[in-house]
């Protein structure tokens, strides 16, 4: 789960709005009506009207609330992509490790929630066009910056990562000799665990990890940017391809018009 981006620099405060992008969205949010799709309401949905999204909430600077306001880059890009279809936006908590089972119970019409584009997924759900690029990354405290410098400086210690995310299977696959890895629901629940010394590192997406160093940096600092080629989609039913097509379109839409860059800019600086 959860991009490359070689710039994070300019990483804005958590409760910026944009304006274009139908920013500050509540967990039950309202699109106003923008430039339709035709056939947008026909698709087959959970709420006649509203897209009802699974998310693994918080997850900054992708899903995350903001004194009580559902922000972040999935939630004003999706529901921007909402506005295009002329649907309201609804948006369910969801664990990471179950959310692909959520969406096939029908739970929810999508999955938007820093998901990596995975063969085994696509096994059970199909993807949107890729949004973003990813890469995997190693976040220490500050203090200890000099002694944990790269994975391999983890021999013998506990690396934590996020349960049913790609940065799980990669600490597995590539964890030095004697570390352990430690699983942990959700991304909050990993810096508690660094902050208090019951990890020693967290190997999980690079823009999560940097936007925690950048708001924190006292506190945390990303040592290693580990390059993987992943890159992030929208799951959707398989069942459910008309959908599928207008969510292309509305991405697409996203891109084209300037949306998509007034969101990156305002969680990730401006591109480089």
């Amino acid at each position: 789960m959860r991009p490359t981006s070689t710039r994070l620099l300019a990483v804005l405060a958590a409760g910026l709005i944009i304006v274009t992008a139908a920013c500050g969205s509540s967990k039950s949010s309202s699109s106003s009506s923008g430039t339709s799709v035709p056939g947008a309401t026909s698709a087959k949905l959970v709420t006649p009207g509203t897209l009802t999204i699974c998310s693994d909430i918080p997850y900054a600077p992708f899903e995350f609330e903001d004194n009580g306001t559902l922000t972040g880059f999935d939630v004003n890009l999706v529901d921007a992509m909402a506005q295009t279809l002329d649907l309201k936006t609804s948006w369910q908590t969801t664990p990471f490790d179950t959310i692909i089972t959520a969406l096939a119970a029908g739970n929810c019409d999508i999955i938007a929630s820093a998901t990596t584009i995975r063969d085994e997924r696509k096994e059970k759900v199909d993807f949107t066009s890729a949004y973003f690029d990813a890469d995997q990354s190693l976040l220490v405290l500050t203090k200890d910056k000099d002694t944990y410098k790269t994975l391999a400086d983890l021999a013998g210690k506990t690396i934590g990562v996020q349960a049913g995310t790609t940065g799980e299977t990669y600490a597995e696959e590539n964890k030095p000799a004697g570390a352990t890895i430690k699983s942990f629901p959700g991304a909050d629940d990993l810096f508690a665990a660094l902050a208090s010394g019951d990890i020693q590192a967290i190997l999980q997406d690079y823009p999560v990890n940097q936007y925690r160093a950048v708001k924190n940096p006292a506190e945390f600092v990303v040592t290693q940017k580990i390059p993987t080629g992943e890159q992030y989609g929208i799951a959707v039913a398989k069942t459910n391809t008309e959908l599928l097509n207008q969510l292309n379109t509305a991405l697409a839409t996203a891109r084209s018009n300037g949306t998509y860059d007034s969101i990156y800019t305002t969680w990730l600086g401006a591109k480089s």
